[in-house]
């Protein structure tokens, strides 16, 4: 009786490799997909960084470029603040030059600390073999006290006239010229005739000054006493002389102009 061996079995894998494999194919999967994944990632951030970068670089070209502007502004504004103020002090200095020529020339109405004096004819009765002119006020009466009062300090000057209210008063200035004619005195361009008031401006003192100016006690001192010429003067706290009226302009000076 013949025996059949049995049929050798076809070679196979365990299980347990089997899962070991798809276990292994899993993770390699997984570890090449983070890989690729990190690799993208960083990838992503070096050109978010490169954007970042660019960016950042143009702000700050931005900002020199706007700082340039702000200093270039500043040294304009510096530039015109003081051209400004030295307009402005120019300005100041004609103003204060156009003022003192006003005041010098009478243009303005003026106000300030001052002496007020008045004199008149004598009321004596006129001795026989006198002359009356002794007896009035002279056209070289009010030129001296016009001389002392500008030689005690006066800065403005006017003369008035007549006993009646609301006469102007003539104020001096450089082309006023004052001339006896007749029983009057012409001062600028107005005859007055006494009472003559003369009113000045001037510092502290003036009125003192003027009385014992030796212009005034030369002669009209004497005059007044001698002959009994009526006079008052005193110092006011506040005197107030109207404008000049009338021409200044010179007709044959002119500026002198300088030779080159």
């Amino acid at each position: 009786m013949t025996r059949r061996h049995p049929a050798p079995r076809r070679f196979s894998r365990p299980q347990w490799a089997i899962s070991i494999a798809v276990a292994l194919a899993a993770v390699g999967f997984v570890g090449a997909a983070q890989w690729n994944s990190s690799l993208a990632r960083q990838e992503f951030v070096t050109s978010a960084q490169r954007v970042l970068i660019t960016e950042a670089e143009q702000l700050r070209r931005q900002q020199d470029a706007l700082r340039e502007d702000i200093t270039a502004a500043e040294a304009r504004v510096r530039d015109f603040q003081e051209r400004s103020e030295g307009s402005a002090s120019e300005l100041r200095a004609l103003t204060d030059a156009l003022a003192v020529a006003r005041l010098a020339s009478g243009l303005d109405a003026v106000t300030g600390p001052g002496a007020v004096i008045e004199i008149a004819d004598s009321t004596r009765p006129v001795p026989e073999g006198e002359s009356p002119a002794n007896y009035i006020v002279l056209v070289d009466d009010i030129r001296d006290l016009v001389t002392a009062l500008w030689a005690s300090g006066a800065e403005a000057i006017t003369i008035a006239g007549g006993a009646a209210e609301g006469i102007p008063a003539e104020r001096l200035v450089s082309t006023t010229s004052i001339y006896g004619v007749g029983s009057s005195i012409l001062v600028n361009t107005a005859f007055l005739s006494p009472p003559f008031r003369i009113e000045a401006i001037g510092p502290e003192g003036l009125h003192e000054r003027f009385l014992a100016h030796p212009t005034y006690l030369v002669r009209v001192a004497r005059r007044i006493e001698a002959y009994g010429l009526q006079f008052e003067s005193e110092a006011r706290d506040s005197v107030e002389l109207p404008a000049f009226v009338g021409n200044t302009r010179l007709r044959w000076g002119a500026p002198e102009t300088e030779a080159n």
